[in-house]
This record gives C-alpha cells, structure tokens and sequence, in this order.
C-alpha cells in the first residue's frame, strides 16, 4: 500500500488533497510512504529514506505554482507516479451494461 501525507504552510494545506492521489494509487503493491511538501521553507535534503521497513519519497511542491493553481491534484498524481516509477494511473470508469 502507498501511504500519502504531507507538510504544507497553512495558507495550501486545503490544496493538498492527499485522499485523492492515494485513492488513485490504491492499487499499487508497493510498501511506500509519499510526502508531499509545500513550504516557503526548506524541510528535509534527502528525497529518499527509510524508516521502519518503509521507504519515505520526498516530492517538493513549487510554492507559488500551488498557490496559483486552481487544482494541484493532477501535478501530484503525475509526479507521485514518477517518483514510484509506475505509469499514471487511469481514470476509472464505471462499465457501462
């Protein structure tokens, strides 16, 4: 299971929607921690680490573009995906019958 948290400035944390890019990435069979941070501030210089049997992947969010967008989620999808090294997950579609 991908496990998806992270650390943002107050003023984005309701941009982050960590929900979503684990519910899109639900499937995956990967023991894995994202960390998706978003601060005026520099946080951690490792992008990759263990702990605990888990491997943590850094992804630094670009503090102004998050403020500016409307919707971030695409971009962290896109690059959770590239961090993990697995195609961007498709949207699911109810079959239709």
């Amino acid at each position: 299971m991908v496990y998806i948290t992270s650390i943002t400035d107050e003023d984005v944390f309701p941009k982050i929607d960590t929900h979503y890019v684990m519910s899109k990435l639900s499937d995956v069979a990967m023991d894995a921690v994202i960390v998706f941070i978003c601060t005026n501030e520099n946080w951690r210089k490792e992008d990759t680490w263990k702990h605990k049997g888990k491997t943590y992947y850094a992804i630094r969010l670009p503090y102004q573009l998050v403020r500016e967008t409307e919707d971030v989620r695409p971009l962290m999808l896109k690059l959770a995906a590239e961090k993990l090294g697995i195609p961007m997950p498709a949207e699911k579609v109810a079959a239709e019958g």
